[in-house]
């Protein structure tokens, strides 16, 4: 890898410029640009129908824009996909987990599927991160809503990606839980890895990440810090906050 490439790899892990999305005549995403550095955890916040869950999806190489391009560590999401995918681990509504499986059973493929070496070794070390391991033997179809998250959160970090995408990732956990999905997260930022999250909780989004994103009728209105804000207030009525932050 040339200088170039190395530094851009190591500053701007996710590029996405220009996004567009349309179904049948009502428009999505409208121009949508923003980078993310290595690090980063950004929580994208908006009202339902607002583009959260389609932007996420395109960033992950899921759905096709139909304008503007999204680079993962420089390499174009659609162009080279090879490269820029191994680089993901995505949470989504659906948990790609097999239910007659057991925890193990599901990792154990998931490892195979990504090529992992020292897969054993390498489910023994997510199991304890997540607080699995007492279950690795329990169908997935007995697991609670906070558990089968844990092992949706488990497969997408199985391979070690520098980037987690995650849709909604609270919805359905309790305090405990949700506590639990904050440190996963939090630790994972802290070791280089880098998030992007769509989040209706914004107590919880403000609690791990260190960027808010709003989207409002398909349009990015809002990027700061989350040191840069009035997080009371933000978390007590963002779009209003994010609105009027955009007028001054």
């Amino acid at each position: 890898m040339d200088e170039r490439k190395q530094k851009n790899c190591i500053n701007e892990i996710i590029n996405i410029s220009s996004i567009s999305k349309a179904f049948s005549t009502r428009s999505v995403l409208n121009n949508i640009s923003f980078n993310v550095t290595e690090g980063q955890s950004v929580s994208i916040c908006g009202p339902n129908g607002v583009g959260k869950s389609t932007l996420l999806r395109i960033t992950a190489g899921l759905l096709q824009p139909d304008n503007g391009l999204v680079r993962i560590c420089g390499h174009d999401i659609r162009k080279d996909p090879e490269k820029a995918k191994p680089l993901l681990g995505v949470i989504s509504h659906k948990s790609m987990i097999y239910s007659n499986l057991t925890v193990f059973e599901n990792l154990s493929f998931f490892g195979t599927l990504y090529g992992i070496e020292d897969k054993n070794d390498r489910i023994k070390v997510t199991l304890d991160d997540l607080g699995l391991s007492g279950y690795r033997y329990d169908k997935a179809e007995a697991l609670s809503r906070g558990m089968l998250q844990r092992l949706a959160i488990a497969r997408a970090l199985l391979h070690q990606p520098k980037v987690l995408l995650a849709d909604e990732p609270f919805t359905g956990l309790d305090s405990e839980a949700s506590e639990h999905l904050i440190s996963v997260l939090t630790n994972f930022t802290s070791h280089g890895g880098t998030i992007i999250m769509t989040t209706h909780d914004i107590n919880n989004g403000l609690k791990c990440s260190d960027r808010i994103v709003v989207l409002d009728k398909g349009r990015l209105i809002f990027d700061e810090m989350k040191n840069d804000i009035n997080n009371i207030a933000f978390a007590r009525d963002y779009l209003s906050y994010a609105r009027n932050e955009r007028k001054t």
